[in-house]
């Protein structure tokens, strides 16, 4: 779970290799030691550290380039701080040098933070939320395959925020058979009686909710205490033989706090 996220824009740069020499991201020693991967523990906070290269992956303690010359235009680095572990109920990442990406012996960026990152178990409350669907509805109104007649509007609430939250994301995750992971499209329960239905998760316009994919919650600030985040549901006509009857299905809310 990401806990901290910042993004610096670093100067256009350029290289020549005469050999095969790394191109690594070395941590601060007072820091921890890793010679391997692209997670670099901080201690032990139960914290580590990812820093994302523009265009490139997370860059890591052992990855060799190609001897050529290169020029690199102004990229961007994203740094993340996730949890890997249990850690303290407050928790400091100090200020100062992080790391640096260095090729071969040359430091190329210095990664530094001016002010330390101290790390609340900061949330929100959120219930458990039923969606009633309906219990109107006739097989004549699913006539082909895609038709969605009705869409349910509903709410997840994030009550009781505490301070210190910056950023909030959300993801949903089915608990039944995925039908169509980039369209929110999952089956019903194995309880449900209804054939040739399932159930599409929209957001508050209409457009598909990706399932495990995660998304920023646009409405949250700062002041507040108390948000809903506003989604829609409606039943999908499959292509199977359709049969009346219970059409029940679940997902998985899960919501990071920044």
């Amino acid at each position: 779970m990401i806990v901290y996220q910042e993004s610096i824009t670093a100067p256009p740069k350029g290289f020549s290799c005469t050999s095969t020499p790394s191109f690594i991201f070395a941590l601060n020693p007072t820091l921890g030691s890793v010679s391997t991967g692209n997670v670099f523990p901080l201690g032990k906070t139960g914290l580590s550290l990812k820093v994302k290269y523009q265009d490139f992956d997370y860059l890591s303690a052992n990855y060799v380039l190609p001897g050529i010359a290169y020029s690199d235009p102004a990229r961007n680095y994203t740094i993340e701080i996730i949890k890997t572990s249990e850690q303290p109920v407050n928790n400091i990442v100090p200020a100062g040098l992080l790391g640096t990406h260095q090729i071969g012996n040359l430091d190329l960026v210095k990664l530094n933070l001016v002010n330390p990152i101290t790390l609340n178990s900061s949330s929100c409350q959120t219930p458990e939320v039923s969606v009633r669907m309906g219990d109107d509805y006739q097989l004549q109104e699913f006539s082909k395959v895609g038709d969605t007649p009705r869409t349910i509007k509903f709410n997840i609430g994030l009550n009781q925020c505490q301070t210190g939250i910056q950023k909030v994301t959300y993801s949903l995750k089915a608990t039944s058979q995925v039908i169509d992971q980039k369209n929110g499209i999952v089956a019903l329960n194995s309880s449900s009686t209804a054939k040739g239905l399932g159930l599409k998760l929209m957001d508050e316009a209409g457009q598909p909710i990706a399932l495990g994919t995660t998304y920023t919650f646009n409405g949250f600030n700062t002041s507040g205490s108390s948000f809903q985040i506003p989604l829609s549901a409606a039943y999908y006509r499959l292509a199977d033989k359709l049969e009346a009857g219970t059409a029940n299905a679940s997902v998985t809310f899960t919501v990071n706090y920044l």
